[in-house]
């Protein structure tokens, strides 16, 4: 017998196994935040061809400092337009941009004798590359995890569903199994004495009444 306020023994049969709870360790962690280096691979291999450069006759040429202003230019006014465009790409614009500062920060690099100043051109690239990353990675883990949600939603949508056909199919397995049993008592009772037996009596005690549909089933 249920007692009452709790879910019936055979509830727990029915119920899906809940999936399981992924546990994030060093290596998957590593492997979920690896793109976090690329910018800083990204201005130290920069920082490096800018110096090779040097050494091989970029240092204090005007032609090649020029060739890089050129280049800087062109890419801020092709980002300029892109972006005042109001069917512009926003890839598009993010990358004109990223190659205006790209040549901006390249040229002076190549051109100084000063290690000290290529490093801090380094630092500065670095610092405002990870600034402009970080409102990217905000924006997809927020999406990430509204997408995750909504998983988790739709999950126990389809959890909820299925309990709760289940709960009606045994409801109706139940009351039906009742029912032959009950059958089978008055069927027993007619045999074992025929002539006590009084159908009009049984009935007017009152018979329960069994669910025909799932619309008559009580709901919990």
């Amino acid at each position: 017998m249920t007692i009452p306020g709790h879910l019936p023994t055979w509830y727990d049969q029915h119920l899906p196994v809940p999936p399981p709870q992924v546990h994030h360790t060093g290596a998957t962690l590593l492997f979920a935040y690896s793109g976090r280096v690329v910018p800083v691979i990204t201005t130290s291999t920069a920082l490096a061809l800018a110096r090779i450069w040097h050494t091989q006759g970029a240092a204090h040429s005007v032609g090649d400092m020029a060739l890089m202003v050129a280049l800087s230019g062109g890419a801020f006014a092709a980002a300029c337009v892109s972006a005042a465009n109001r069917h512009g790409d926003a890839v598009t614009t993010a990358m004109a941009f990223t190659a205006c500062g790209a040549f901006a920060l390249i040229g002076p690099a190549a051109y100084t004798e000063s290690w000290a100043l290529a490093a801090l051109i380094w630092c500065v690239a670095t610092v405002l590359v990870y600034l402009t990353s970080a409102r990217h990675w905000r924006a997809a883990r927020a999406a990430r995890e509204e997408r995750e949600h909504e998983l988790a939603l739709a999950r126990l949508d389809s959890v909820t569903r299925i309990t709760g056909a289940a709960i009606e199919r045994d409801t109706k397995a139940h009351a039906l199994a009742y029912g032959l049993m009950f059958a089978q008592a008055v069927e027993d009772r007619r045999r074992l004495d025929p002539t006590t037996y009084d159908p009009a009596a049984l009935q007017k005690a009152g018979l329960p009444e069994l669910p025909g549909n799932a619309k008559e089933i009580p709901q919990p």
